[in-house]
């Protein structure tokens, strides 16, 4: 008799042991408030009075020794921060200073979500200024290493004086 009541003291004591761990393990730490709302995928190459322009190197595509593929956000600052407004992924001529906008995504402003892509196929190349928002663009993504990304499906010009031995022979 003695026996059994210390096996069911020792098992109710076990199970409570198990429950409460159970119960403990349930219990969540506190959740730490993030940082301000810096994502580290974008950086910023251009800010205004009213705007902010950043680029995502992760998503910067060479495509053909020349042209490059990126995505770029435009947000328009706010009492508490900023605002996304749009994003674009846009495609530059390294070569000749032109773009073209391939996809566009506008930001819904009272959930912050992305509203539906609009693709643009086939859209024509334009011109843009070096001094335009486009320029500096051009700038932070047209350039590996210090290097301008160029076109190298050209062979290159002979200098002068290999012409002069190609011509001598």
């Amino acid at each position: 008799m003695k026996r059994e009541r210390l096996i069911i003291v020792f098992a109710a004591c076990f199970i409570l042991f198990v429950l409460s761990s159970w119960a403990f393990a349930q219990i969540k730490a506190p959740e730490q408030p993030k940082a301000a709302d810096k994502d580290q995928t974008w950086k910023i190459y251009l800010e205004s009075q009213g705007k902010k322009y950043y680029f995502s190197p992760a998503s910067l595509q060479i495509l053909d020794n020349r042209k490059v593929r990126v995505w770029e956000k435009i947000a328009e600052r706010t009492k508490d921060g900023e605002d996304d407004v749009l994003k674009s992924l846009i495609e530059l001529d390294c070569s000749t200073s032109k773009y073209r906008v391939v996809a566009s995504k506008e930001v819904d402003r009272a959930t912050g979500a992305d509203k539906p892509e609009m693709l643009s196929e086939n859209e024509p190349w334009q011109y843009f200024s070096l001094e335009s928002i486009l320029g500096v663009l051009y700038d932070n993504v047209c350039y590996q290493g210090g290097k301008k990304i160029m076109d190298t499906s050209k062979p290159a010009k002979p200098k002068k004086e290999e012409k002069k031995k190609e011509d001598q022979k």
